[in-house]
């Protein structure tokens, strides 16, 4: 252990985690797209002059576990030729871990001419430039096709801004006022913290804050080795299959997760997970490490801080070479989050037994509808990127949560008032979806409904979802699974058109033209017939369930009294008893 002041540590790491929190702050106040300063896609993350991870501020978990991978490449690149007021540039999946509209900008700190920290900030753009507008194409067949890819190029040397960059990224985009907007509300972020973190170091001085945050990561070790020691020492496995590639329909897509527990520490292998896809499904190996370090951090430590020691108790067997969660550049990753979500539920399936009062049952897989409208004049295209929010699965104890958004953090929605007033879509409604959550004693989390219409010509969109055959949301200990999403064309027509798997560029469709996108809920937890059938009235009363649901799927027999319904105890004996 490190021979610091134990309440100096303290401070500093959480002044630390100020920082993050101001350099976010500073982004969602500064950004142009509602998808950063809404729905929060983005993260923030301060790292020390090595690359270890000092704090972060999610939004999206992953971005902050992998970005460190991706500013050691760029250690690697640039070496000692590092200057105060640079700004860097990296959007390749392979260093950042996820796909390429994931944009990592950050800027090395120094203090009396030493580096001291890095700042960064990962957003995902509204558009860079590839196939389809908005990034998350279901059938690139390349990394070339999914956009600009950059490898740590200076957006600002010293102080001064590369223009030539900045135009190259101006001229290769959908939507440049925007994208060029978030850009500078990243580089501002990154500027906010750089501020903060020389005040800390003028304050206490360098070495003072480098050991104090070396002690901090290496009690944050042994506190997650401690939690990790309370487990029973075993070996688990478990796995997925996915619909298809987006390409492949008669390929195997099937990811595989063993954990072992041994003492201290966790191992995780990913053998037998099938190789690299020729769709876009393939997740880089930077972030299939990151999720699933998450996944456990998120079980045993939810609460505390995020910093490096939360990770240096866990180990990897050699990732399966040329495979979904190790590809090669350059395949194709703009679809990455599936395998994201199903990392992380495979890892509550491996220790739903070792944890059970801290594993929910499975939750529904990201879904959602890409809007895109081109056009020569700038102000007439336009991209919307509406992932939407769904059912999360069931605890032991308590009902799944409804509108969530898991797999990439638990980020907010897009307001409907932002919505219509940035793009030309009206939103006609925005409701549960009762019918799609999976049934229990403790049911899971609803899906959502949302109807919108379009206000001009021309737009395309691009549906996004995945294990609909092989779910996500899989019910435990008896509970019924939650239902997979699906998109609808017109569905108050009397043609309407419905798609149950991903799409892309479908279109381009007429003004007014109305689609319709139901997002999945979770798994239930337990039998139905178990569920307290006050719960189960109480959801007829809120129009969850309807009468006869209750009496087929719970055996809950409810009657009126007095205009108000209630439980005939003796119909609901005889009911549970068959």
């Amino acid at each position: 252990m490190n021979n610091t002041d134990v309440v100096l540590n303290e401070i500093i790491r959480n002044r630390f985690v100020s920082i993050a929190d101001e350099m976010a702050t500073t982004l969602v106040r500064t950004a142009y797209n509602p998808l950063l300063y809404e729905v929060q896609d983005f993260s923030i993350t301060v790292m020390s002059p090595t690359g270890d991870m000092w704090s972060e501020m999610p939004g999206v978990m992953v971005f902050s576990q992998a970005f460190p991978h991706a500013v050691r490449q760029g250690i690697k690149r640039w070496g000692d030729n590092l200057s105060d007021g640079d700004v860097l540039i990296v959007n390749d999946p392979f260093e950042t871990g996820t796909h390429i509209s994931d944009t990592n900008v950050y800027m090395p700190v120094f203090h009396e001419g030493e580096l001291v920290a890095f700042c960064g900030s990962a957003a995902h753009w509204a558009d860079v430039g590839g196939k389809i507008p908005g990034g998350w194409c279901p059938d690139t067949t390349d990394t070339y096709q999914e956009g600009l890819c950059f490898r740590h190029q200076k957006l600002i040397e010293r102080g001064v801004i590369n223009e030539a960059l900045w135009d190259l990224i101006d001229c290769n985009v959908r939507v440049p006022t925007i994208v060029r907007g978030d850009l500078e509300a990243q580089v501002a972020a990154c500027r906010q913290g750089s501020i903060r973190i020389r005040e800390l170091c003028e304050k206490y001085g360098r070495e003072v804050v480098d050991r104090a945050m070396s002690a901090v990561i290496e009690q944050t070790h042994t506190a997650m080795s401690k939690a990790i020691s309370a487990l029973p020492n075993g070996t688990h496995s478990a796995s997925i299959r996915m619909d298809f590639d987006g390409i492949n329909r008669d390929g195997d897509f099937l990811v595989c997760l063993k954990t072992t527990i041994q003492d201290d520490s966790i191992r995780f292998s990913l053998d037998g997970t099938s190789p690299v896809a020729m769709g876009p499904i393939n997740l880089p190996a930077p972030c299939t490490k990151g999720i699933l370090a998450s996944s456990i951090k998120g079980i045993l430590m939810p609460l505390d801080p995020c910093n490096a020691g939360h990770a240096m108790c866990i180990e990897y067997d050699d990732l399966p070479k040329d495979s979904l969660v190790n590809p090669s550049w350059p395949a194709p990753t703009d679809s990455y989050g599936y395998i994201v979500g199903c990392l992380m539920e495979l890892t509550f399936r491996c220790l739903a037994d070792v944890v059970p009062d801290k594993i929910p049952a499975g939750c529904y897989m990201l879904t959602g509808a890409f809007l895109g409208k081109e056009s020569d004049d700038e102000n007439e295209s336009t991209v919307v990127s509406d992932a939407l929010h769904g059912g999360n699965g069931a605890l032991f104890n308590d009902d799944g949560v409804t509108n969530q958004l898991v797999g990439n953090g638990d980020l907010p929605n897009n307001p409907v008032e932002v919505l219509e007033t940035r793009h030309p879509i009206r939103v006609e409604s925005l409701e549960f979806a009762t019918d799609m959550a999976g049934h229990g004693a403790h049911r899971g989390g609803f899906g959502v409904r949302k109807k919108v219409t379009m206000l001009a010509d021309d737009f395309s969109l691009n549906f996004v979802i995945e294990n609909t055959k092989d779910t996500s949301a899989a019910g435990v200990q008896g509970g019924g699974d939650g239902k997979p999403g699906n998109l609808t064309i017109n569905p108050d027509s009397n043609n309407p058109i419905v798609y149950r798997e991903r799409q892309g560029a479908l279109g381009p469709y007429p003004k007014n033209t109305v689609y319709e996108v139901v997002t999945g809920g979770g798994g239930g937890w337990g039998n139905p017939y178990e569920r307290d059938t006050h719960a189960v009235l109480k959801d007829v009363s809120n129009d969850f369930l309807t009468v006869e649901q209750a009496a087929e799927t719970y055996g809950v027999s409810l009657i009126k009294k007095a205009g108000t319904w209630a439980i005939d105890a003796q119909a609901t004996s005889l009911l549970r008893a068959k």
